[in-house]
């Protein structure tokens, strides 16, 4: 496998990790791991987005999403170091 597409897979791979680990710190609201049905779609009425508000999901979102980059950072650096 080339150096290039070794690098594209370390990344995909560690942005992989970074969303598991992501749902594994965030993905909690009250004690209870939020379905990812739930989190990756929108909410469909007034109840949903209701609930939606109370569990703050667009925070929940974003944090994980962050984690998702952070592994990409982390999977770059990580292909880059192993020339």
């Amino acid at each position: 496998m080339s150096k290039k597409n070794s690098n594209i897979v370390a990344i995909v791979c560690w942005v992989v990790v970074g969303l598991v680990i992501g749902y594994l710190i965030f993905g909690k609201v009250n004690g209870n791991m939020i379905s990812l049905k739930t989190l990756c779609l929108p909410a469909e009425n007034g109840i949903k987005k209701l609930a939606s508000k109370a569990a703050d999901l667009g925070s929940i979102r974003l944090k994980i999403l962050a984690c998702g980059a952070a592994g990409a950072v982390f999977g770059y650096v990580f292909g880059k170091m192993r020339k």
